[in-house]
């Protein structure tokens, strides 16, 4: 087969795929097409690499791999380029390489330094094998990967400020009876539990801690009472139930 043939027949297999992938009850001989598109680029790989014929044996080794490093390639290329590795995408990013791989081996070809292999069509029907047999091992390896058993994520509790609280951007003025400071308690992956809460306003406790609910994998919203700090210096207001905690910072209405 010549290697414009090759190409021709590459980049009709890869609009074939793009229509087909836009069409969800097509997709079923996606598989086999993106197959040959896999294996006519590696053709095109070899005949820009290596000028001379090839015995079928290093053919087939050399096809069949890069053949399949085309694809990885390319969403690689797509991610650096900060595109989304998408059907599209993709499609687009084969074709752009069988092109500028098919013109280096025309050229190749007409500068005289690569003789034609009659060998080609047999050799093609060869690479299918290991190549049909790495899709299957590694499809089946993917698959068994996603069907497993995985051990579950730590769990964890965190405390967050809410309502108004949430978007303090700068130190917070208190009026001398306090303020109550809405907070949010997220806790998953852990079971239920009874913690304590506990309030500091500089380096001293603000009253004795309490204990508070935590059930299990919930987001529950109840409001602090913080009393206002004695001076109107800047002072580290902390609240924190069990290990979680926030921080943010105020003064008093009282000169510092």
């Amino acid at each position: 087969m010549t290697t414009i043939r090759i190409i021709a027949a590459d980049l009709a297999a890869l609009g074939l795929l793009a229509l087909g992938a836009g069409h969800p009850g097509m997709r079923w001989w996606l598989s086999p097409l993106l197959l040959f598109v896999l294996l006519a680029t590696g053709e095109l790989w070899l005949r820009v690499l290596i000028p001379e014929a090839v015995a079928p044996v290093a053919r087939i080794g050399i096809d069949a791999v890069c053949g399949l490093v085309s694809l990885p390639l390319v969403t690689l290329v797509l991610h650096l380029l900060a595109v989304p590795v998408r059907a599209g995408p993709t499609v687009a990013g084969l074709a752009l390489l069988a092109a500028v791989l098919g013109g280096g081996a025309l050229r190749r070809e007409r500068s005289g330094r690569a003789p034609d292999d009659p060998r080609l069509a047999r050799t093609l029907a060869a690479i299918a094998i290991p190549a049909v047999v790495t899709l299957i091992v590694g499809g089946s390896a993917a698959i068994a990967y996603v069907r497993l058993p995985h051990p579950p994520q730590p769990g964890f509790t965190s405390l967050a400020l809410g309502g108004w609280a949430a978007g303090i951007g700068h130190p917070v003025t208190f009026p001398r009876r306090g303020l109550e400071v809405p907070v949010e308690v997220r806790s998953s992956g852990r079971p239920g539990a009874v913690a304590r809460l506990r309030v500091s306003v500089g380096d001293r406790p603000a009253g004795a801690p309490r204990e508070v609910p935590v059930e299990a994998n919930t987001t529950r919203s109840f409001t602090v009472h913080v009393p206002s700090p004695l001076t109107g210096c800047l002072t580290r207001i902390e609240i924190s139930v069990g290990g979680a905690s926030t921080v943010f910072y105020g003064r008093g209405p009282a000169a510092c």
